[in-house]
């Protein structure tokens, strides 16, 4: 299963949102982001995909969305860097952990 992530960096925190899931999750860093990505992926589908099955995460970033522009009548500072990654989450991996 492929997961795709829009995130984008305003008002002092990173927003992630996912392209085709109701699955929307923040973080302060880029790291704590990336950590809630997984997560909030984990719990998301934790019904639908079985044990050692994996779901391939790929994060994209966007400029602020105009909607949350219009909510807040603010001028976002323009997006400089541009961060793509892509990852796997592995239920196998936290199913045997302890």
């Amino acid at each position: 299963m492929l997961v795709r992530f829009n995130i984008f960096y305003y008002d002092e925190g990173w927003t992630a949102r996912a392209t085709d899931h109701g699955i929307i999750t923040q973080g302060e860093t880029i790291g704590e982001l990336l950590d809630n990505i997984i997560e909030a992926t984990e719990l998301n589908f934790e019904d639908q995909i079985g044990q050692g099955e994996q779901i391939t995460v790929t994060v994209t970033t966007e400029p602020v969305p105009d909607f949350i522009l219009e909510l807040d009548q603010a001028d976002a500072e323009p997006l400089t860097q541009q961060f793509e990654c892509q990852f796997k989450v592995d239920r196998n991996v936290k199913a045997t952990s302890s």
